[in-house]
């Protein structure tokens, strides 16, 4: 009864807050993509789907912070109203709490972290990596809207299409402008379609007529053409993730790097903090009756800062080389559990 009761007891604040904090990080990531949607730039679903690839991206980043909040919290309130001293009263001691709390909230939360850390946030990155390319370099006729002036910047062109058949992906009584030096060159042509050759996206204008102007008004020239293509380069910074985020563990293991294995431990380390963050929610709580939570809650808070602020020092300087691979902060969580080991059971 007591360990469903302490699960259940962790486990509703700990979904509850992971949620709060996954909504707040996603509302700012989400300013520059909302701005993408409603220019036209991204599809109107695109916001639904990058939101659904940077769910488990995240996830691992908010798992420890509020996982050692929900503990701290739930523990504490034990200890404020008096809870744990029944409990030692009837032989569970804050040894007994502690192996119920690692063994059934910690632990899984662990393992889980480790899928997430491991595997699923790279796919997902992965993921995202390709679907913002793709967004970034849909064709034309997905983003142009009829009526309207359509700025071509990587050629410094501007494209007015009188309307769209996007079924065929073509635009009707169109034109292009582009500025090339002194010279002006304007493209009209009926009709105009994607088309893709080695990954490449074309306009091609069918039956249409070019005009170059010029300074020199005997230079001004002026063709007809069956068709006409124009190359429309891709938009590269669509990838956002560096390859490191965007690789499983073991690939980046078989490297052989110590930049790429570095980020394996660094990956299984934050997955361990939660291990230690338990032991510490257990030892940080053991107050007296009646004691208020305040503290127990703000000195958590502030161990968690230290903690993570010294952990991403160590691991940074292994990372750039200036300490050996050895040196990776797997002993700065030892030392922590070992601590908080000691102060739990010391007497009360």
């Amino acid at each position: 009864m007591f360990t469903w009761y302490i699960c259940r007891e962790i486990i509703k604040p700990f979904a509850l807050i992971t949620a709060i904090l996954m909504a707040l990080l996603i509302a700012g990531e989400m300013s520059e993509t909302l701005g993408r949607v409603v220019s036209g730039q991204y599809s109107d679903w695109a916001i639904v789907a990058i939101i659904g690839f940077q769910l488990p991206i995240l996830l691992p980043e908010l798992l420890p912070a509020a996982y050692f909040l929900a503990a701290l919290t739930t523990l504490n309130r034990l200890s404020e109203d008096s809870e744990r001293t029944v409990l030692h009263a009837i032989g569970v001691s804050d040894t007994g709490i502690l192996t119920k709390v690692l063994a059934y909230t910690a632990l899984p939360a662990m393992v889980l972290m480790l899928a997430f850390t491991h595997l699923i946030a790279p796919m997902a990155e992965r993921g995202l990596s390709d679907y913002l390319f793709s967004q970034q370099n849909r064709p034309l006729t997905d983003i142009v809207s009829p009526g309207e002036f359509f700025s071509l910047n990587q050629r410094d062109a501007t494209l007015y299409a009188r309307s769209s058949n996007p079924a065929q992906e073509s635009l009707l009584n169109l034109f292009v402008a582009q500025v090339d030096g002194d010279r002006i060159s304007v493209n009209t042509a009926p009709s105009a379609r994607i088309q893709l050759e080695d990954q490449r996206q074309y306009l091609t204008l069918f039956s249409g007529r070019q005009t170059v102007f010029s300074l020199d008004p005997d230079e001004t020239e002026r063709i007809n053409y069956q068709s006409y293509a124009l190359y429309i380069p891709t938009d590269e910074a669509g990838s956002r993730s560096s390859p490191r985020e965007a690789y499983s563990s073991n690939v980046l293991w078989e490297n052989g790097s110590q930049t790429n294995r570095s980020e394996v431990i660094e990956r299984t380390l934050t997955a361990g903090m939660i291990l230690v963050l338990a032991v510490w929610a257990v030892s940080l709580t053991r107050v007296k009756p009646r004691k208020a939570k305040v503290g127990a809650i703000a000195l958590g808070i502030i161990l968690y800062i230290v903690f993570t602020f010294s952990l991403d020092t160590v691991q940074t300087a292994v990372e750039k080389g200036q300490l050996p691979l050895i040196a990776s902060p797997w002993w700065l969580l030892i030392v922590l559990a070992t601590l908080g080991l000691v102060v739990i059971r010391r007497p009360g």
